[in-house]
This record gives structure tokens, sequence and C-alpha cells, in this order.
């Protein structure tokens, strides 16, 4: 008969709780070790990079792991010192050594992509010279690098490629190519696009850019307006404007085109657009009163250089019916 007495003096119950003991040990040490760190991002030269992607840190510790085929990697910084810098290592033998740049990672992650920008970006904000130099002496060397010094370098070779950005819906003013995630070998549109049009060559402190015709990289260009990471804002240029209306929660089945060569002037930019307004009430205004309840207005998230706008009307009839309207008007950026 089974007995409770005979099982805690036999022993089993001793090595259940000895069992316990060391499943809350491990629970222990895992809390100790500190929340997640990450820097992910995508290494690629438009192709996804075959190879290795190293980081190294304020006190010069460094490690690595191999990228995924699909040119995606994830490192675990959580007890390393940032800044960071980053190096991608192609396993090929042929292309040359890419870097980049994090300051820090606030959460638990970090997006940090690994291409021939980046490296441009991290040569233009070491003084125009090799950025494998100020890998190799990152502890020493670090403090002459701030998120504010890439950024610049950033704006830099933005403007000078002010066109291919533009021709490929991103935004120039804005667009953030080290910290905006994207994916290689897509459907070569936006920066996966624009990566396989250009090769970029470093080659005795100057910058040969091909792909897009004789381009003199002018290394004191104007950044004026340029924001990187900022609001995007509608770069110069012709605009196709779609529309999708939601009538009291129904919707359209197809968009409708209003323009294919709207011109920046009249893209609506910000929730204060009279834009917005002016171009719902001239649809709608002769069906009845119109009350514009809110206005949205955002770029999207994969190219900047389209905006997505929202107005949400109520508009009274002649019935004396109210019908909620939600109009989502899409402005892409003609090439």
């Amino acid at each position: 008969m089974f007995s409770l007495y005979s099982w805690i003096t036999g022993g089993r119950f001793t090595k259940t709780l000895a069992v316990m003991s060391l499943g809350l040990a491990l629970i222990s040490c895992a809390d100790t070790d500190g929340p997640p760190k990450d820097i992910i991002g995508t290494a690629a030269t438009g192709a996804a990079t075959q190879g290795t992607v190293f980081v190294v840190d304020a006190t010069g510790v460094a490690i690595s792991k191999t990228i995924n085929a699909d040119g995606s990697f994830r490192l675990d910084v959580r007890h390393m010192t940032a800044p960071f810098m980053l190096k991608s290592v192609a396993s090929n033998g042929v292309d040359p050594d890419l870097f980049s740049y994090v300051a820090a990672i606030e959460g638990a992650s970090a997006t940090v992509n690994i291409t021939p920008l980046t490296n441009l970006a991290m040569f233009v904000a070491n003084g125009n010279a090799d950025p494998g130099v100020l890998y190799d002496s990152w502890a020493s060397a670090f403090g002459n690098i701030t998120a504010t010094t890439i950024k610049q370098a950033q704006a830099v070779v933005n403007a000078n490629l002010h066109t291919q950005c533009t021709a490929f819906s991103l935004d120039p003013f804005t667009y953030d190519f080290i910290g905006t995630r994207f994916y290689a070998g897509g459907s070569g549109t936006g920066i996966d696009g624009m990566l396989d049009a250009l090769t970029i060559d470093l080659v005795a402190g100057t910058v040969d850019v091909i792909g897009v015709g004789t381009l003199l990289f002018n290394y004191a260009i104007s950044t004026v307006g340029y924001d990187i990471g900022g609001d995007s804002a509608a770069t110069s240029g012709a605009y196709l404007l779609k529309m999708r209306l939601s009538v009291d929660g129904g919707s359209s089945s197809s968009d409708l085109t209003l323009s294919i060569n709207l011109p920046a002037s009249l893209v609506a930019t910000d929730v204060d657009s009279q834009v917005l307004q002016d171009t719902f009430r001239s649809f709608y205004g002769s069906v009845g009163s119109v009350v514009i309840n809110s206005v949205t207005v955002n770029p999207d998230a994969v190219t900047p250089s389209t905006i997505i706008a929202v107005v949400d009307a109520t508009i009274t009839t002649p019935e004396a019916v109210d019908k909620n309207y939600v109009a989502t008007y899409t402005y892409t950026l003609n090439p």
C-alpha cells in the first residue's frame, strides 16, 4: 500500500526537491544574464552577402557569426559596450569588406545594415579614409565617431545620390539606409533595387559610383533640409495619386486613380494640410454636409516616398442620414 511516509523517507521526495532546486538555480542564472541586447540587420551588396559578420565594441571585444543565406544576421551583444562598429567579410574572397555602425541599443535590439552605402558613410565619417583602419583601432578611435557624425555622413551620401534615391522611391531627405530594415534579393524595388543598380568603389580616397553614369562625388555638398531618420516630406517630382473609400465599414473593390502626374506641391505631408480636406470635399461636398473627424498622414513603412493619408469624415446626406466615410489616399512618386 502506498505510504506518503515511505515515499518521503525513501528518498523520492528528496530527489524531487533536488531536481526542483536545480531548475530554480538555472532560472536564476538566466535571469542574472541580463536582458537581450541584439544587433539585427541585413548584409548585402544587392545580392545577400554570404560570409561572416563581425562586431567590435568600445573596449575592443569582438565577436562574429555566420550570415544567414538571405543576408540577415543577429548578434547578441548584451555583455558588450557601445558604441559598436560592424564588418562583413564575404566568403567568396572577392567582395571587399564592408563596415557599419551603431551608437547604442535602446530596448531589446537595434537594426544595423551593412551595405556599400553604409560602408561609404563610414568612409565619409572617418574623414574620407579607410573604415577598415578605423575598425582595427576602434577601442581607441571610437570617440571620433558619434551618432551625429554618422547621420551627417549619411546625409552627404543621400544628397549625392538624390536622383538615384528618388528613382527607387526612397526619400533622400530622410531615408536611413543604416537603420531601416530591408530584405535582400526581393522585387528589385526600394533600397534592394538601388543596391542592385550601384557599384561603389573606394579607391585612394576617392569614390567611384558605377551604374549611374559619371558621378563626381561631392564631399562638401549641401545637406540643408536633410534629416536622416526624420519625418518624411514629399520629394519633388510627379506623383501617382490613388484613393480607396470605405463607407460605414464597407470598402470599394478597387483603387480610384485621381492623378498620374500630381505635383509635389499638392501632396499631403502633414495632418494640417488643407490639400486633403480640399480633395475630399471636392468629391463629396455635393453629397451633403461634411464634417472632418480626423486626418492622418504617414510615410509608408517600406518606401518612405510613398505617403499614405487617411481622412475620416461624417457626411449627412440630403435625406438627413449620417454616414461614416474613410478615404485612404496613396501618393506614390513616379520613377
